[in-house]
Protein backbone atom coordinates (compact mmCIF):
# COMPACT_ATOMS: atom_id res chain seq x y z
CA UNK A 1 0.00 0.00 0.00
CA UNK A 2 1.96 3.03 -1.21
CA UNK A 3 -0.60 5.66 0.56
CA UNK A 4 -3.73 5.80 2.33
CA UNK A 5 -5.54 7.86 -0.11
CA UNK A 6 -4.92 5.44 -3.13
CA UNK A 7 -6.47 2.83 -0.75
CA UNK A 8 -8.48 3.88 2.04
CA UNK A 9 -10.36 6.63 3.21
CA UNK A 10 -10.52 6.88 6.93
CA UNK A 11 -13.63 8.81 8.81
CA UNK A 12 -13.57 9.50 12.44
CA UNK A 13 -17.44 10.17 14.12
CA UNK A 14 -17.46 11.82 17.77
CA UNK A 15 -21.44 12.22 18.67
CA UNK A 16 -22.47 11.44 15.06
CA UNK A 17 -20.61 14.46 13.62
CA UNK A 18 -17.34 13.96 11.53
CA UNK A 19 -14.16 15.06 12.30
CA UNK A 20 -11.85 16.06 9.65
CA UNK A 21 -9.32 17.28 11.82
CA UNK A 22 -7.61 14.13 13.10
CA UNK A 23 -3.86 13.88 12.25
CA UNK A 24 -3.46 9.79 13.80
CA UNK A 25 -5.40 7.42 15.58
CA UNK A 26 -4.25 3.86 17.19
CA UNK A 27 -6.83 1.07 17.47
CA UNK A 28 -6.21 -1.68 19.72
CA UNK A 29 -8.15 -5.35 19.69
CA UNK A 30 -6.01 -6.72 22.62
CA UNK A 31 -8.35 -10.02 22.42
CA UNK A 32 -8.86 -12.32 24.82
CA UNK A 33 -12.01 -10.94 25.88
CA UNK A 34 -10.42 -7.07 26.80
CA UNK A 35 -12.16 -4.00 25.63
CA UNK A 36 -11.04 -2.27 22.48
CA UNK A 37 -9.57 0.81 22.73
CA UNK A 38 -8.84 3.96 20.20
CA UNK A 39 -6.83 6.87 20.88
CA UNK A 40 -7.10 9.86 18.23
CA UNK A 41 -5.37 13.16 17.98
CA UNK A 42 -7.03 15.94 16.78
CA UNK A 43 -5.77 18.90 15.74
CA UNK A 44 -7.90 21.61 17.06
CA UNK A 45 -8.14 22.30 20.90
CA UNK A 46 -11.19 23.88 20.50
CA UNK A 47 -12.64 20.46 20.82
CA UNK A 48 -11.76 20.36 24.38
CA UNK A 49 -14.96 22.90 25.18
CA UNK A 50 -16.95 20.22 22.73
CA UNK A 51 -18.71 18.24 25.99
CA UNK A 52 -17.12 15.14 24.10
CA UNK A 53 -16.97 12.70 27.64
CA UNK A 54 -18.92 10.14 26.83
CA UNK A 55 -19.57 10.83 23.42
CA UNK A 56 -20.34 8.08 21.04
CA UNK A 57 -17.08 7.73 18.73
CA UNK A 58 -17.15 5.87 15.13
CA UNK A 59 -13.86 5.21 13.47
CA UNK A 60 -14.23 4.04 9.64
CA UNK A 61 -11.08 2.56 7.48
CA UNK A 62 -12.50 2.91 4.61
CA UNK A 63 -10.54 -0.33 2.90
CA UNK A 64 -11.29 0.12 -0.85
CA UNK A 65 -12.69 3.45 -0.48
CA UNK A 66 -15.50 1.59 0.64
CA UNK A 67 -17.66 3.41 3.42
CA UNK A 68 -18.59 -0.49 4.77
CA UNK A 69 -18.95 -0.28 8.84
CA UNK A 70 -17.40 1.20 11.52
CA UNK A 71 -13.89 -0.83 12.61
CA UNK A 72 -14.29 0.35 15.91
CA UNK A 73 -17.21 1.74 17.81
CA UNK A 74 -16.96 3.26 21.60
CA UNK A 75 -17.69 6.01 23.79
CA UNK A 76 -15.02 8.94 25.21
CA UNK A 77 -13.76 8.10 28.36
CA UNK A 78 -10.57 10.36 28.30
CA UNK A 79 -9.09 13.49 26.84
CA UNK A 80 -6.28 15.28 27.31
CA UNK A 81 -5.78 18.59 25.46
CA UNK A 82 -2.91 20.86 24.89
CA UNK A 83 -2.20 24.01 23.62
CA UNK A 84 -2.70 22.65 19.56
CA UNK A 85 -4.23 19.57 19.85
CA UNK A 86 -6.40 17.36 21.74
CA UNK A 87 -6.26 13.52 22.22
CA UNK A 88 -8.91 11.78 23.32
CA UNK A 89 -9.65 7.49 24.79
CA UNK A 90 -12.59 5.23 23.50
CA UNK A 91 -13.68 2.28 24.74
CA UNK A 92 -16.04 0.27 23.17
CA UNK A 93 -19.40 -0.46 24.50
CA UNK A 94 -18.08 -2.82 26.86
CA UNK A 95 -16.97 -0.26 29.14
CA UNK A 96 -20.14 0.16 30.86
CA UNK A 97 -20.92 -3.66 31.96
CA UNK A 98 -17.14 -3.90 32.99
CA UNK A 99 -15.06 -2.37 35.53
CA UNK A 100 -15.29 1.01 37.37
CA UNK A 101 -17.59 2.19 34.79
CA UNK A 102 -20.23 -0.85 35.30
CA UNK A 103 -22.64 -0.81 37.92
CA UNK A 104 -22.13 -3.92 39.98
CA UNK A 105 -23.99 -6.66 40.16
CA UNK A 106 -25.10 -8.20 44.24
CA UNK A 107 -26.12 -12.11 43.41
CA UNK A 108 -27.26 -13.62 46.78
CA UNK A 109 -29.28 -16.73 48.03
CA UNK A 110 -32.62 -13.98 47.74
CA UNK A 111 -31.61 -11.79 45.01
CA UNK A 112 -30.10 -14.36 42.75
CA UNK A 113 -30.04 -15.56 38.74
CA UNK A 114 -30.57 -19.47 39.55
CA UNK A 115 -33.45 -19.43 36.43
CA UNK A 116 -31.04 -18.27 33.91
CA UNK A 117 -28.35 -19.50 31.61
CA UNK A 118 -24.73 -17.24 31.23
CA UNK A 119 -26.43 -15.60 28.17
CA UNK A 120 -29.94 -14.52 29.77
CA UNK A 121 -27.78 -13.30 32.52
CA UNK A 122 -25.76 -11.30 30.61
CA UNK A 123 -28.97 -9.90 28.30
CA UNK A 124 -30.75 -9.26 30.86
CA UNK A 125 -28.44 -6.92 32.86
CA UNK A 126 -27.41 -5.29 29.38
CA UNK A 127 -30.70 -4.46 28.28
CA UNK A 128 -32.11 -3.39 32.10
CA UNK A 129 -28.89 -1.41 32.97
CA UNK A 130 -27.44 0.09 29.82
CA UNK A 131 -29.92 0.14 27.11
CA UNK A 132 -32.99 1.07 28.95
CA UNK A 133 -32.62 4.33 27.50
CA UNK A 134 -31.09 3.66 23.34
CA UNK A 135 -28.98 0.40 22.47
CA UNK A 136 -25.66 1.07 23.57
CA UNK A 137 -24.75 -2.83 23.79
CA UNK A 138 -26.63 -4.33 20.67
CA UNK A 139 -27.44 -7.75 21.98
CA UNK A 140 -29.25 -8.82 18.83
CA UNK A 141 -26.49 -12.35 17.91
CA UNK A 142 -26.35 -13.33 21.57
CA UNK A 143 -27.01 -17.20 21.79
CA UNK A 144 -26.21 -19.74 24.57
CA UNK A 145 -23.84 -21.50 24.54
CA UNK A 146 -24.17 -25.51 23.65
CA UNK A 147 -24.70 -26.96 26.29
CA UNK A 148 -26.18 -24.39 28.30
CA UNK A 149 -24.34 -22.59 31.10
CA UNK A 150 -26.55 -22.38 34.17
CA UNK A 151 -25.86 -19.83 36.75
CA UNK A 152 -27.19 -21.77 39.42
CA UNK A 153 -25.89 -21.44 42.38
CA UNK A 154 -23.48 -18.44 41.68
CA UNK A 155 -23.20 -15.90 44.24
CA UNK A 156 -21.08 -12.51 44.71
CA UNK A 157 -21.07 -10.15 47.20
CA UNK A 158 -20.78 -7.29 44.05
CA UNK A 159 -18.80 -7.29 40.78
CA UNK A 160 -19.28 -5.95 37.32
CA UNK A 161 -21.67 -8.09 35.01
CA UNK A 162 -19.21 -8.50 32.50
CA UNK A 163 -16.31 -10.25 34.95
CA UNK A 164 -19.12 -12.20 36.56
CA UNK A 165 -20.21 -13.60 32.80
CA UNK A 166 -16.58 -14.28 31.99
CA UNK A 167 -16.42 -15.69 35.15
CA UNK A 168 -18.56 -18.75 34.30
CA UNK A 169 -18.06 -18.83 31.07
CA UNK A 170 -14.62 -19.75 31.68
CA UNK A 171 -16.12 -23.23 32.38
CA UNK A 172 -17.39 -23.82 29.06
CA UNK A 173 -15.20 -25.42 27.15
CA UNK A 174 -16.67 -27.88 24.32
CA UNK A 175 -14.56 -31.05 24.94
CA UNK A 176 -16.76 -33.08 22.40
CA UNK A 177 -13.22 -34.11 20.62
CA UNK A 178 -10.78 -33.91 23.53
CA UNK A 179 -7.70 -33.75 21.56
CA UNK A 180 -9.12 -30.19 20.81
CA UNK A 181 -10.89 -28.51 23.46
CA UNK A 182 -12.84 -25.02 22.39
CA UNK A 183 -13.42 -22.81 24.79
CA UNK A 184 -15.97 -20.25 24.08
CA UNK A 185 -14.55 -15.96 23.40
CA UNK A 186 -16.49 -12.49 23.47
CA UNK A 187 -15.77 -9.81 20.86
CA UNK A 188 -17.44 -6.77 19.28
CA UNK A 189 -18.19 -6.28 16.01
CA UNK A 190 -19.63 -2.39 15.76
CA UNK A 191 -21.72 -1.98 18.83
CA UNK A 192 -21.99 -5.62 18.00
CA UNK A 193 -21.66 -8.44 21.53
CA UNK A 194 -20.51 -11.39 20.19
CA UNK A 195 -20.24 -14.44 22.09
CA UNK A 196 -18.61 -17.42 19.67
CA UNK A 197 -16.88 -21.12 20.17
CA UNK A 198 -13.62 -20.82 19.03
CA UNK A 199 -12.92 -22.38 15.71
CA UNK A 200 -10.40 -25.65 15.40
CA UNK A 201 -7.14 -24.49 13.82
CA UNK A 202 -7.23 -28.09 11.84
CA UNK A 203 -10.62 -28.33 10.72
CA UNK A 204 -11.96 -25.18 10.74
CA UNK A 205 -12.89 -22.38 7.99
CA UNK A 206 -10.51 -19.61 7.02
CA UNK A 207 -11.47 -16.32 6.46
CA UNK A 208 -8.60 -15.60 5.02
CA UNK A 209 -5.25 -16.99 2.96
CA UNK A 210 -2.00 -14.11 3.62
CA UNK A 211 1.33 -14.41 1.48
CA UNK A 212 4.32 -12.97 1.12
CA UNK A 213 3.10 -12.07 -2.71
CA UNK A 214 -0.41 -11.38 -1.12
CA UNK A 215 -1.04 -9.28 1.81
CA UNK A 216 1.72 -10.39 4.29
CA UNK A 217 4.15 -6.86 4.45
CA UNK A 218 6.44 -8.10 7.06
CA UNK A 219 6.57 -10.92 10.04
CA UNK A 220 8.37 -11.50 13.25
CA UNK A 221 7.74 -14.49 15.39
CA UNK A 222 8.73 -16.38 19.13
CA UNK A 223 8.64 -20.27 19.03
CA UNK A 224 7.92 -21.38 22.63
CA UNK A 225 7.98 -24.94 23.83
CA UNK A 226 3.91 -25.50 24.90
CA UNK A 227 3.14 -27.58 28.36
CA UNK A 228 3.00 -30.72 28.02
CA UNK A 229 2.20 -32.03 31.71
CA UNK A 230 -0.45 -30.50 34.11
CA UNK A 231 -0.55 -31.38 37.22
CA UNK A 232 -3.30 -30.98 39.83
CA UNK A 233 -3.89 -30.83 43.20
CA UNK A 234 -7.38 -31.48 44.59
CA UNK A 235 -9.50 -31.59 47.68
CA UNK A 236 -8.74 -34.46 50.20
CA UNK A 237 -4.93 -35.46 48.94
CA UNK A 238 -6.64 -36.19 45.51
CA UNK A 239 -4.32 -36.11 42.60
CA UNK A 240 -4.20 -36.26 38.74
CA UNK A 241 -1.45 -35.32 35.91
CA UNK A 242 -1.56 -36.02 32.50
CA UNK A 243 1.72 -35.70 30.19
CA UNK A 244 1.02 -35.30 26.13
CA UNK A 245 3.23 -37.17 23.56
CA UNK A 246 7.03 -37.45 23.09
CA UNK A 247 7.82 -33.60 23.99
CA UNK A 248 10.44 -33.36 21.18
CA UNK A 249 10.53 -29.70 22.22
CA UNK A 250 11.73 -30.22 26.32
CA UNK A 251 9.00 -31.23 28.82
CA UNK A 252 7.23 -27.97 29.80
CA UNK A 253 4.73 -27.91 32.50
CA UNK A 254 1.62 -26.50 34.60
CA UNK A 255 0.42 -27.18 38.18
CA UNK A 256 -3.21 -25.72 39.30
CA UNK A 257 -5.33 -26.29 42.26
CA UNK A 258 -8.95 -28.15 41.80
CA UNK A 259 -11.60 -28.03 44.13
CA UNK A 260 -12.05 -31.56 43.05
CA UNK A 261 -11.68 -35.43 44.93
CA UNK A 262 -11.97 -38.18 42.79
CA UNK A 263 -8.22 -38.32 40.97
CA UNK A 264 -10.59 -39.29 37.75
CA UNK A 265 -11.93 -35.57 37.58
CA UNK A 266 -8.66 -33.90 38.26
CA UNK A 267 -6.73 -36.13 35.55
CA UNK A 268 -9.73 -34.64 33.00
CA UNK A 269 -8.90 -31.47 34.32
CA UNK A 270 -5.20 -31.76 33.64
CA UNK A 271 -5.87 -33.21 29.75
CA UNK A 272 -7.80 -29.75 28.94
CA UNK A 273 -5.22 -28.17 30.45
CA UNK A 274 -2.62 -29.43 28.20
CA UNK A 275 -4.86 -30.02 25.20
CA UNK A 276 -6.54 -26.07 25.83
CA UNK A 277 -3.29 -24.30 24.94
CA UNK A 278 -0.55 -27.06 22.66
CA UNK A 279 -1.59 -25.41 19.67
CA UNK A 280 -0.82 -22.03 20.59
CA UNK A 281 3.11 -22.11 20.71
CA UNK A 282 3.70 -19.52 18.60
CA UNK A 283 3.43 -15.83 19.21
CA UNK A 284 3.48 -14.40 15.79
CA UNK A 285 3.12 -10.73 14.29
CA UNK A 286 2.02 -10.39 11.12
CA UNK A 287 1.96 -6.74 9.17
CA UNK A 288 -0.49 -7.09 6.47
CA UNK A 289 -1.54 -4.84 3.41
CA UNK A 290 -5.40 -6.21 3.25
CA UNK A 291 -7.77 -7.72 5.37
CA UNK A 292 -8.00 -4.68 8.49
CA UNK A 293 -11.65 -5.78 9.17
CA UNK A 294 -10.60 -9.90 10.29
CA UNK A 295 -12.28 -10.75 13.41
CA UNK A 296 -10.74 -11.99 16.62
CA UNK A 297 -10.28 -15.35 16.65
CA UNK A 298 -10.81 -15.76 13.12
CA UNK A 299 -8.46 -18.26 10.94
CA UNK A 300 -5.78 -16.77 8.92
CA UNK A 301 -3.62 -19.35 6.86
CA UNK A 302 -0.11 -18.06 6.29
CA UNK A 303 1.28 -19.46 3.09
CA UNK A 304 4.95 -19.03 3.86
CA UNK A 305 8.08 -21.20 3.35
CA UNK A 306 8.52 -22.06 6.49
CA UNK A 307 6.89 -24.82 7.14
CA UNK A 308 6.77 -24.23 11.09
CA UNK A 309 4.47 -21.23 10.02
CA UNK A 310 2.60 -22.24 6.73
CA UNK A 311 -0.85 -23.42 8.04
CA UNK A 312 -3.93 -21.97 9.95
CA UNK A 313 -3.41 -19.33 12.91
CA UNK A 314 -6.33 -17.96 14.83
CA UNK A 315 -5.98 -14.08 15.23
CA UNK A 316 -5.27 -13.34 18.76
CA UNK A 317 -4.98 -9.31 18.75
CA UNK A 318 -4.93 -6.44 16.15
CA UNK A 319 -3.63 -3.15 16.01
CA UNK A 320 -4.35 -0.42 13.78
CA UNK A 321 -2.53 2.36 13.35
CA UNK A 322 -3.50 5.88 11.21
CA UNK A 323 -1.61 8.63 10.21
CA UNK A 324 -2.34 11.02 7.16
CA UNK A 325 -0.25 8.89 4.77
CA UNK A 326 -0.68 5.16 5.66
CA UNK A 327 -2.61 2.26 7.64
CA UNK A 328 -0.27 -0.27 9.69
CA UNK A 329 -2.22 -3.70 10.40
CA UNK A 330 -0.59 -5.51 12.69
CA UNK A 331 -1.90 -8.99 13.43
CA UNK A 332 -1.04 -11.41 16.47
CA UNK A 333 -1.62 -14.83 15.71
CA UNK A 334 -1.55 -17.91 17.78
CA UNK A 335 -0.12 -17.48 21.17
CA UNK A 336 -1.41 -15.03 23.74
CA UNK A 337 0.62 -12.62 25.76
CA UNK A 338 -0.56 -13.51 29.60
CA UNK A 339 -2.11 -11.12 31.82
CA UNK A 340 -1.68 -10.74 35.69
CA UNK A 341 -4.06 -12.88 37.20
CA UNK A 342 -5.33 -14.65 34.23
CA UNK A 343 -4.26 -18.03 35.82
CA UNK A 344 -4.14 -19.47 38.86
CA UNK A 345 -1.72 -21.93 37.65
CA UNK A 346 2.38 -22.00 38.05
CA UNK A 347 4.69 -22.30 34.79
CA UNK A 348 7.37 -24.56 35.88
CA UNK A 349 10.12 -26.74 33.84
CA UNK A 350 10.62 -30.07 34.42
CA UNK A 351 13.88 -31.82 34.37
CA UNK A 352 14.66 -34.56 32.13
Amino acid sequence: MRGRNLYSLPKLFIGGKRISEFSSANIQFPGNNQINTLSVSIDDPEYQDAHLFNSKVEFYLGEGLGEGSPIFVGYVKEMNPTDTSISITAYDPRIFISGEGAEPVAITDKNNFDGYTAIQFLASVINDKVNSASTIINTDALSDFSPETPMRGYRSAGAAPYEIFLDVMAQTVDDTTPEDPLEYYVSMEGDKLIVAKKKSVDTGSRSMILSYMDGIKGMSYNHRAPATTAVGVGEDGSFGTFTYGNAPMGRVGTTFQSDKTQNAEIYEEALLTVMKNYVEQKEINVVISRGFYVGMESLVYLSVPDKNLRGNHRVTSKSISVTKNDITCTLGLDKRKPRVGDYLDRKITLGG
